[in-house]
Order: C-alpha cells, then structure tokens, then sequence
C-alpha cells in the first residue's frame, strides 16, 4: 500500500511542496496546453496537433510523473533528481538570457522559479546525504 505522508522537518517540507507543485503544474500543462502555450508564448501551428502533443507530453507529463515520483516514493535521490532537473532548466534560462537576448520580466521570473525549485530539493537531499 502506498501511503503519502506529510514531511515533519522542513527541509523535506520544502522539496515535498516543490514536488507538488511541479506535479500541479505540469497537470496544468497537460490539460490545458493550448492555455499555457499562449501565456508561455509558445505558438501552436494549426495544421498539426504536434505542438500539443508536446505540450502535453513531454511537458506536462514529465512534470507530474517527477513530482509524482518525489511524492510517492519520498526518497533523497529522488529529491536530488527533481532539483536536477531544475537545475537544467535554470541552465537553459541563464543560457537563453545571454544567446538570444531574452531578458524579461516572464524570464525573470521563471529563472527564479527554477532557481528555487532547485534549491529546495537539492538541499533536503544534500542535508541527508551528509553533504551540508
């Protein structure tokens, strides 16, 4: 039987609420594609349904299984797999930033999501590894 229980301490609090939300975000993705596309700026082409394939996919579907698998399973490498994953995707913003000139308030604000999505996590699972 699975059983999901709230973390007491609260570090494993915080990449217990990170995991949640990526996992709500990307249910928000996965049901709402043409939506968030639009408010992400992603445009969807309307000779194919690729793009929301994608969307819901790739995007949506990988956010809610790692935050999923954080939850359920509730071990530090798990943890330390979802604040990696934030950590590329700071990477990719940073990258962005500096290539292609995209420096904004939307990428601002998401390289400081990703930022925090990926503190929180590595944190918990560097404290039980003995690493800080």
């Amino acid at each position: 039987m699975i059983e999901i229980v709230f973390p007491d301490d609260w570090s494993e609090r915080l990449a217990w609420l990170t995991a949640v939300a990526t996992m709500v975000i990307g249910l928000a993705v996965m049901l709402f594609p043409q939506k968030i596309g639009h408010l992400l700026g992603l445009a969807v082409r309307s000779d194919t349904n690729n793009g929301l394939s994608e969307l819901r996919g790739s995007f949506g579907g990988m956010w809610v299984g790692l935050g999923l698998a954080c939850i359920i399973l509730a071990q530090p490498f798990t943890y330390f797999a979802l604040g990696l994953a934030f950590i590329g995707a700071l990477l990719g913003r940073l990258i962005a930033m500096v290539v292609d000139r995209s420096f904004n308030i939307h990428c601002l604000a998401a390289t400081v999501i990703a930022a925090l999505g990926a503190y929180f996590p590595l944190r918990f699972a560097l404290e039980v590894f003995g690493l800080v």
